[in-house]
């Protein structure tokens, strides 16, 4: 016996089921296929364009990137139907500013491929991310402490590129002597950038510390995070003196050290001993 939509009397046929005694269309008129709010708020800052959704700030560096932090927001907050297999969304929105935003819902209705657009109203709040307040106040959490041995070409592409990446977080990159001070207004970053100069080379030297210890209006205390990272860079005919003796560097795979002493000895150091008992060194050729 044949089914029929109760509400349309539409016969049920292979591409048209009846799903809890309704077809398709009527279906998604009168059950839906998600359950949504019918309005959000989202959080913008107003200076770099980055959003607040579910409690956490995201920076986006382009539209593109925007869409999918909305859709990705919007998929964890529709609640598809029993008889509704969610698969995918597409949203149409006005970046930053009150309107409503199209969501066209891709699934299957039990076997069914389906496509039906919902709308909800999405409201935008501008404020500043922490980042940015900490730009506007002149403020910086963490201080990266770059040295190296010699100044050459690739320390110049490190500093160059963790610069363009970091861009927004970054307050000052302040060169010194035998290196850069990198001020990071997000302390955590400070693991990223120790990793990608770890890859880079294999002979790092890794100190973190804190400093300017303070007070909060709140009362509490706070520090900010220095983290060292020594390059031992070393070339042929680099002097260097370790433990109170002058040796010449023969040659440095990034592993081991080959040193000759003023009676022309050869010997070979590691370089993480060479980082615990290395008490100075200077730069030059003989």
């Amino acid at each position: 016996m044949k089914k029929f939509c109760v509400n349309c009397g539409v016969e049920e046929s292979e591409s048209t089921p009846i799903i809890k005694g309704l077809c398709p269309r009527c279906y998604i008129e009168i059950k839906g296929l998600v359950t949504r709010p019918r309005s959000v708020e989202i959080g913008y800052c107003r200076i770099c364009g980055g959003v607040r959704v579910h409690g956490k700030w995201i920076y986006v560096q382009s539209l593109e990137e925007l869409k999918d932090v909305i859709e990705d927001f919007f998929i964890e907050l529709l609640k598809p139907s029993e008889e509704f297999t969610l698969e995918d969304i597409d949203v149409t929105f006005t970046p930053y500013e009150d309107s409503p935003a199209a969501i066209n819902i891709l699934g299957k209705l039990e076997e069914v491929k389906i496509s039906h657009t919902v709308m909800v109203m999405v409201s935008w709040r501008a404020s500043l991310c922490p980042l940015c307040k900490k730009i506007v106040g002149g403020s910086h959490s963490a201080v990266i402490q770059l040295r190296y041995v010699n100044a050459d070409r690739e320390i110049e592409d490190f500093v160059n590129s963790i610069a363009k990446e970091f861009e927004k977080w970054i307050k000052e990159v302040k060169p010194v002597k035998n290196g850069y001070d990198i001020q990071l207004l997000d302390a955590s970053l400070t693991k990223r950038i120790v990793e990608a100069a770890k890859r880079k080379w294999r002979a790092v030297k890794v100190v973190e510390s804190h400093g300017d210890v303070k007070r909060t209006s709140s009362g509490q205390r706070v520090s900010r995070l220095y983290v060292s990272i020594r390059i031992l860079n070393f070339k042929a005919g680099d002097y260097i003196i370790i433990s109170g003796i002058p040796y010449t560097v023969e040659s440095f795979d990034g592993t081991w050290l080959v040193l000759r002493d003023g009676s022309g000895n050869i010997s070979k150091v590691h370089f993480a001993d060479l980082s615990r008992n290395l008490s100075k060194y200077r730069i030059g050729k003989r």
